[in-house]
């Protein structure tokens, strides 16, 4: 793909050279180069040569867009006036946020994507990166910029979900709040990954967006251009984001990053490990024990383990592997570096914590000239291995030896024809032993491992550091680390050599030469063995990435599919329940001459409306909790005014039902308290009204409410008790209670009507406010809900006077106030006008209609100042949409545009669609479906300057 690329870019540029009669002289184009210091982005070199991941990104660019670009490079602050001004043409790297829209043109692709992330120096031992609890009390630098663009939000909301808490130091220069992580003033930097230092780690990350190269202003040619680049690129290379990245981009990948702050604690308190080193090992039995000389291939590879890992090595010695492997059982020893075992053998070890690390080839080991008749010799740990069956049959016998040293004597002598051997072992026992008559040929068998051992009851902290070591293992350094035992076996064998050579010289020659003849044959096997195995070996780890990936995105479009399909299931069948009864009364009332009896019918499609809207409200709450966008919105509020509302909601339908509902909360003194009551009303209301669907007729509810002693934040806490004789819920009913969708198999035989959101919704506000919810029930005796929320007091304010509180009393009558005003309602939807203009003139007002935004700005532009006392505005519109439309009116240089009332009515219901309406220019907002009472409150209230 890399090739394509360049292939691409090169007869772009040929083109644009080989013919030049033809060709447009290439536009010359600007492009901001911020000069930042340690920066992977942008790279200024002392002569003023420049490079970066952005520079040979720009350098592509220009090559598809056929530009002459002009790199501009000063310092970030003068480069981005210089771009808001026009001066600059292009800027890169540059987030989406809606102020630059004002300043900037962005093209319709990305350049790439970065995340939110923060960092440490490379040399911080204190955090660990993916560890969230050595995080916890750090400090945190993040600049004024990040501040305003709502950084801290994103990192303090981050914080709350994590249970952490972080010191967070806002800093206004740039330059102080890069230098507060070098000199040590904070722990962290809050920063993008692109923008961090070669000299930053990573430790966690979040909040993903992409970013884009940017065109100044009104520059449609250049914008033009950069889109037709950016297709370009994208068609030829679908990764070459993530190609430049990975080649810049690199982080820090060391083994002790990988620790927890446990883990850490545990390698400094333990100060060294404990390595087992039978002598049985390759080449160890003369070299083990004497003065401290550990000089073996076991010993090799502890020491490879400890420096990763970042610990000493001391060693204890066995005569035999037998021993060995007890020494560890009884944890006496830490682990046992080289253990050979092989397919079905871990049951054997099951006092063992088994890593296998290499899995070399197996090795033919043959005498030379063969014997027609051919027989094989194995060590006996390979008898009875279904990998060898197949082969076997090509053999007249079949004899097993009770280690690889005796095989080879059994070759070497002629009772046998070959053997077969692991790599490692063939060619070290041949350097080891002269067999001249042996020869080594690789085969495609894999019969053995090499693998650590460690007591299976260790303490945990000790499996999982030497788990991290094995993983972070470059297979490649444990041969290098065989083969350099080897050469060091070889060169030691060659001093004892020499000296026999000198003895014996005219009758050794011949020996001498072959054994030249054959280490020059081990070496060119070796590395034709390396080659072949470093190639299989990527082969095998390229297929064991895709297969898990694709098990893992076949697991991931599993559960997608089958939370799809449930929610689909659950919620048609919940809406056309309602939508059923509307339909129902609606055709019995086509039917129906009675009035009395149509006004029945309209209240049953009326309530059948209202269940839709709740079952409505209950996705998008859960929407809302599950993307984390649900927010509180606190108030002042009366505990005891709460509960009788709530009783006043709810008796009704308990009353409907024959069941007692009592709520007691008069022992509760009377504060005024700050919160969320609509969320604490929805919270208690849906519990209640759950146990109500719950309790067959003449049943019981209690609600008991209950002041606690204030917590440690200075807010008092409430406890809410709701308890019914009901059917109760089972055990594994409970395990997955607070699941979306999750209902029991007993509200479906008794044909219960629910989506399975209720508890879920309850479950997200409670964790919203902070508070616990538990639950207690058996299956036919009833449930227990005990939630427990903290709220604030609010401090002592003097009441207004009554004077003053009855001068803003409303007149009894307050639709007689709306008579004769006038309202431009700006609605698309031929019904949603008619229902609207219905409404108004049951108050008294006349209205005028407009079909979208353009039109009422020109229906109010055009009519006389104040004609118009209010302008009722439909969001999602043709031509032009509500906010547009508020912002051209808004704009008008007439007396009334600015103060004329202005009320959103749209389906957007969201708080954030609240804020963008009041934010464009709007008084206020109203959701459909639209309640006249509402209405008529929120005209009063601007048309007649009525609270």
């Amino acid at each position: 793909m890399k090739r394509l690329f360049a292939l691409m870019l090169s007869i772009i540029m040929l083109l644009s050279i080989s013919v030049p009669v033809y060709a447009r002289e290439p536009r010359k184009v600007t492009v901001a180069f911020p000069n930042l210091a340690d920066n992977r982005l942008y790279v200024v070199n002392e002569d003023g040569s420049l490079g970066g991941m952005m520079y040979e990104y720009f350098e592509n660019l220009g090559k598809c867009a056929g530009w002459d670009i002009q790199y501009v490079v000063d310092d970030m602050e003068t480069l981005f006036d210089s771009f808001l001004n026009g001066d600059i043409d292009i800027m890169g790297s540059t987030g989406y946020s809606e102020g630059m829209d004002e300043y900037a043109d962005y093209p319709s692709l990305s350049s790439g994507f970065d995340y939110t992330c923060l960092v440490v120096q490379n040399d911080n031992i204190d955090i660990t990166s993916g560890d969230l609890t050595s995080l916890d009390n750090k400090t945190v630098a993040i600049s004024s910029t990040q501040e305003k663009n709502g950084k801290e939000k994103v990192l303090e909301d981050f914080c709350d979900s994590n249970q952490i808490h972080l010191d967070i130091k806002v800093y206004e220069s740039h330059l102080d709040y890069f230098n507060a992580l070098k000199n040590g003033e904070t722990d962290m930097i809050l920063i993008g990954s692109a923008a961090r230092g070669s000299d930053m780690r990573i430790v966690t990350r979040f909040a993903d967006s992409p970013y884009y190269t940017v065109v100044s202003k009104d520059k449609p040619e250049i914008l033009r251009e950069l889109n037709a680049a950016l297709y370009t690129m994208h068609a030829m290379s679908q990764d070459y984001m993530d190609q430049l990245e990975n080649k810049y981009m690199k982080g820090n990948d060391s083994l002790a990053n990988a620790f927890t702050a446990e883990e850490k604690t545990y390698l400094r308190e333990k100060g060294t490990l404990t390595a087992v080193l039978p002598k049985t090992s390759y080449g160890a039995s003369d070299k083990l024990g004497v003065n401290g000389n550990y000089s073996c291939l076991d010993a090799d590879i502890a020491q490879y383990f400890c420096s990763e890992i970042g610990i000493s090595v001391n060693y204890i010695v066995t005569d035999t592997l037998d021993q060995a492997i007890e020494m560890v059982k009884e944890k006496k020893a830490d682990f046992l570096p080289l253990m050979i075992t092989h397919p079905g053998s871990e049951d054997t070890y099951s006092e063992l914590q088994l890593f296998p690390y290499n899995t070399p080839e197996q090795m033919r080991v043959t005498a030379n000239p063969s014997s027609n008749k051919p027989v094989l010799v194995l060590p006996q740990y390979e008898q009875n291995l279904p990998e060898m069956d197949a082969l076997l049959d090509d053999y007249e016998k079949v004899l097993y030896c009770s280690s690889a040293v005796e095989c080879l004597e059994y070759v070497s002598e002629g009772r046998a024809t070959e053997t077969i051997l692991d790599n490692f072992a063939a060619q070290y026992l041949l350097m080891e032993s002269s067999y001249p008559n042996l020869s080594i040929t690789p085969t495609d068998l894999k019969l053995t491992t090499m693998t650590l051992a460690a007591p299976a009851s260790a303490d945990t902290n000790l499996l999982t550091i030497l788990e991290k070591a094995v993983l972070n293992m470059n297979a490649s350094e444990i041969d290098d680390t065989v083969y350099q035992r080897m050469i060091t076996e070889q060169t030691n064998a060659s001093v004892t050599l020499t000296a026999f050579f000198k003895k014996h010289v005219i009758s050794i020659s011949a020996a001498l030469l072959a054994v030249i003849v054959f280490i020059l044959s081990c070496i060119a096997v070796v590395l034709i063995s390396r080659v072949r195995q470093k190639s299989m070996q990527e082969t095998l780890a390229e297929r064991e990435r895709s297969e898990k990936e694709l098990s893992r995105a076949l697991e991931r479009a599993n559960v997608a599919t089958e939370a799809k399909t449930r929610f689909l299931s659950n919620v048609s069948h919940e809406m056309r329940t309602p939508l059923n009864g509307i339909s129902g009364m609606l055709t019995l009332m086509q039917n129906e001459e009675s009035a009395q009896k149509n006004k029945e019918y309209l209240e049953k499609a009326r309530i059948s409306c209202s269940q839709l809207l709740s079952l409505i409200n209950s996705v998008l709450d859960m929407s809302r909790i599950e993307s984390g966008r649900e927010t509180l919105s606190p108030e002042s509020f009366h505990m005891s005014t709460i509960l009788e509302e709530l009783h006043a909601m709810l008796s009704i339908q308990a009353e409907s039902r024959n069941i007692r509902m009592d709520i007691n909360g008069a022992s509760i003194p009377d504060r005024t308290l700050i919160g969320d009551c609509v969320k604490l009303k929805q919270i208690l209301s849906n519990v209640i009204v759950n146990a109500i669907k719950f309790t067959p007729e003449g049943g019981r509810i209690t609600l008991t409410a209950e002041e606690k002693a204030p917590n440690g934040k200075g807010e008092i806490l409430y406890l809410f008790e709701c308890r019914d004789n009901g059917i109760g819920m089972t055990k594994e009913f409970m395990k997955t209670m607070f699941q979306p969708f999750s209902r029991s198999v007993e509200a479906d035989k008794m044909q219960i009507s629910g989506t399975g959101l209720g508890l879920s919704v309850i479950k997200g506000l409670v964790d919203l406010m902070h508070g616990t919810i538990d639950v207690d029930s058996q299956k036919g005796k009833g449930s227990v809900f005990r939630i427990i929320l903290p709220f604030p007091e609010e401090p002592d304010i003097k009441e207004e006077s009554s004077a003053e509180s009855e001068s803003q009393e409303e007149p009894k009558d307050s639709a007689a106030l709306l008579q004769g005003k006038r309202v431009l309602v700006t609605e698309d939807n031929e019904l949603n006008l008619e229902i609207t203009e219905q409404f108004l003139e049951i108050m008294g007002i006349e209205s005028s209609p407009a079909r979208d935004g353009a039109e009422a700005v020109d229906m109010f532009s055009s009519s006389p100042s104040g004609t118009f006392d209010a302008i009722l505005m439909d969001i999602q519109m043709p031509k032009m949409d509500g906010y547009e439309a508020t912002k051209a009116i808004r704009s008008l240089p007439r007396e009334d545009a600015a103060s004329v009332p202005i009320i959103a009515i749209t389906a957007n219901a969201f708080r954030e669609d609240m804020e963008r309406a009041l934010s464009c220019g709007m008084n206020d907002h109203l959701s459909k479906p639209v309640d006249v009472k509402k209405l008529q409150e929120i005209l009063i209230k601007y048309c007649c300057g009525r609270e």
